[in-house]
């Protein structure tokens, strides 16, 4: 597959046409201006959906509750004060949602901060001026400092931000004096500790002594009606005073909505009055260029990059003021394509050792020829001069439970793994219905397991979707498996990409349709896209030329789930030491005679396979879970099964999907052992009518080393 075609496929779905009205004018005034079409786009995602974020409402004035949506770190000490970032979005105080930064709030949560994104009164929906949007923006870092404590927050390290008209209020509250409401207690301040402001509005007059061309000053005669006040009062050029919060601007060089010329003499004057200001510009960036907008090929979409940086540049921002250590944990690619750490060992194997191991471990989809041949052509025409071992470890109807106990067998066993691939959200949530613990020990137990044994290997996980993952993320709410999946990576800095919510705005968007993209078992142009998104990762996750040496080993933290799989291993069924009873046989199973549809790859395999009630099997073991892979048919059995001699307690192996199949399946018996020695014993029952009661086991599966 070309590489341009690979490409071509990680364009975001285009947005719906709406005009866009460029000005020269020098100066800066969003109520006069047209809404972008990133920010009609995001006006569409009003009210917010933020499952993720805790709700408050910070402020009630006319009978408007006036939200925040505040994304906590998780910790697990008591009274932690962490920095905060308040967040109010752009929209040219007409329109726009808090949903326009969620990604930076999940962002920042992950990396200990408390981060909130504000809804504030807007024209299109209360009828206010721009003066308004100002007194709600105080409101708002007063309310946070307010309830410092009880938010986790430290009360003197409080940063406001915004982008445009988001970026004009968030500035307003660090340099503007006055404008607090009246029901407001003042004796809190509104004054932020910091401030990182993405293309803001700073200038809204002309500046002391600058005479304006005619026509510029015709464009200003309607200001004051859209302001509610002389502009000149809420313009922050025009209240610069020593001792202003330290500040941070992301501005594009090419912004013809909000000049960069206004930042320059913003930073200018900021600076000789003494003030800590940075002026960070992007060459060719238009307004909006922090929102990922999307272009035309990964290699040329100059917009991830854009979006990336303001996340890495506000973090060290945020570093340098003492708020936070260390690197940046998560560089962003798109919307739903995060890329948690630089793919380094990859890079370094493919490029200066000539040589790479590429798995891919996940269920049919990864199984089938659709996504992963087009990575692999992609991978070879990248690196032409490289020997690639791409390794097809994706088996249809598999959990990630699954995943776990053969990651050794099918992966790790052929040698040192560069870059892994994991697709196990439809599986864990359609096939087995894991709960939120499940699929952490599975999902947990791939990653563990992998990078236990390459301290350095890349990995991606890519969340697909089904039907009902979809219709849970247009309701609003997060699916189970991949949000659980997505949790387990943020712990392990793994990156991932969100292909269920990708295809779900997609769709809502009407760009694209659930036929078109083919279901749940996608059809050529669904692999185009999800080959496409995951060439976007490998581009952006490349530093610029090949790494000198190896990438340093990852430090695992403390598992998540200490009861996860992530010493799982199978002792196939014709190499397991066991004990069985009269009625047991390990065999291949007599295929021909039995109903019901086979899968190919398991006809010759030995299994221990039995249809006699009572008939006993007995394993030994050291470890900590216990459990088998079954092909469980149209009539498969109930089986009993106790630990260390403890009470029976009863399985039954049949699946919703065994009706006219044998399905493959890992039944654990046990998750949770104390870690040594330990006895299985399994005993079939007597059927109930119109009930089989076969047990065909594949393997035993054992968290434990051997």
């Amino acid at each position: 597959m070309a590489a341009a075609s690979i490409f071509a496929a990680t364009n975001n779905p285009p947005e719906p046409h709406m005009p866009r009205v460029l000005t020269s004018i020098v100066l800066c005034i969003p109520g006069i201006l047209c809404i972008s079409d990133a920010a009609a786009q995001r006006a569409r995602n009003y009210p917010p959906h933020l499952p993720d974020a805790t709700e408050h409402v910070y402020k009630t004035i006319d009978d408007v509750d006036l939200k925040a949506w505040v994304f906590t770190p998780e910790t697990d000490e008591a009274d932690l004060q962490h920095p905060a970032v308040v967040f109010f979005f752009g929209g040219g105080w007409r329109a726009g949602t808090p949903m326009q930064f969620a990604e930076q709030c999940r962002y920042l949560k992950s990396r200990g901060v408390v981060a909130i994104t504000c809804d504030y009164r807007v024209a299109s929906r209360q009828n206010v001026k721009a003066v308004s949007c100002v007194e709600d923006a105080k409101s708002a870092i007063r309310w946070v400092r307010k309830n410092a404590k009880r938010l986790g927050i430290n009360p003197q390290q409080i940063c406001a931000a915004g982008g445009s008209a988001g970026g004009h209020i968030a500035c307003c509250t660090g340099v503007v004096p006055g404008f607090d409401s009246d029901e407001t207690e003042v004796s809190v301040s509104s004054i932020p500790n910091a401030m990182a402001l993405f293309n803001p509005a700073v200038m809204l007059a002309a500046p002391p002594g600058v005479t304006l061309p005619k026509k510029q000053q015709q464009k200003l005669a309607d200001l004051p009606s859209r302001t509610g006040i002389d502009p000149i009062r809420i313009s922050p050029v025009h209240h610069i005073a020593p001792n202003q919060p330290p500040t941070i601007i992301f501005h594009g060089k090419a912004d013809t909505t909000v000049p960069y010329t206004t930042v320059e003499e913003f930073t200018r004057l900021s600076q000789k009055a003494g003030n800590d200001v940075t002026l960070v510009g992007y060459n060719q960036a238009p307004h909006g260029f922090f929102n990922n907008r999307g272009g035309t090929s990964a290699r040329g979409d100059q917009s991830l990059q854009w979006y990336r940086s303001t996340v890495e540049q506000m973090d060290r921002f945020l570093v340098r003021l003492g708020w936070l250590q260390g690197e940046p944990t998560e560089r962003f690619v798109s919307q739903h394509v995060r890329l948690r750490r630089y793919l380094d060992q990859s890079r370094f194997a493919f490029k200066n050792e000539k040589r790479g191991r590429v798995a891919f471990l996940g269920g049919s989809i990864t199984e089938a020829n659709g996504y992963r041949p087009r990575v692999q052509a992609w991978l070879q025409e990248q690196y032409p001069e490289t020997k690639f071992d791409f390794i097809n470890a994706g088996i249809s109807s598999t959990c990630s439970h699954a995943g776990a106990f053969r990651m050794a067998r099918d992966v790790l066993n052929r040698g040192r793994v560069d870059l892994l691939f994991v697709d196990f959200a439809v599986n864990d949530d359609q096939d087995a219905g894991h709960s939120a613990e499940n699929c952490v020990r599975g999902i947990e137990g791939v990653i563990r397991n992998a990078l236990a044994s390459n301290p350095r290997m890349d990995i991606i996980m890519i969340h697909f979707p089904n039907d009902g993952m979809l219709e849970t993320i247009a309701g609003g709410m997060e699916p189970l498996s991949s949000g659980e999946h997505e949790r387990v990576g943020r712990h392990y800095s793994v990156s991932s990409i969100y292909l269920s919510r990708y295809v779900a705005e997609a769709i809502a968007d009407k760009t694209l349709t659930w036929e078109q993209y083919g279901g749940t078992h996608p059809k050529g142009p669904g692999h185009e896209l999800t080959a496409g998104l995951i060439g976007r990762l490998l581009y952006a996750g490349s530093r610029t030329g090949a790494p000198a040496q190896p990438a340093p080993e990852y430090k695992l933290p403390a598992p998540l789930n200490n009861s996860s799989f992530s010493s799982g291993r199978l002792i196939a069924a014709a190499d397991a030491d066991v004990e069985i009873s009269d009625g047991w046989q390990r065999s291949v199973p007599e295929w021909e005679a039995l109903s019901g549809s086979k899968r190919a790859r398991f006809s010759r395999e030995v299994m221990l396979h039995s249809e006699q009630a009572d008939s006993t099997l007995r394993f030994y073991f050291t470890g900590s879970a216990v459990g088998a892979w079954v092909l469980a048919g149209p009539d498969a059995g109930v089986i009993d099964y106790r630990i260390d001699g403890d009470d029976w307690q009863s399985m039954d192996l049949k699946h919703h999907y065994s009706s006219g199949l044998h399905y493959p399946r890992v039944v654990v018996f046990a998750a949770d052992l104390k870690t040594g020695e330990h006895r299985l014993e399994l005993r079939i029952q007597t059927p109930a009518k119109d009930r089989g009661s076969a047990v065909r086991i594949l393997a035993l599966a054992v968290n434990g080393e051997e």
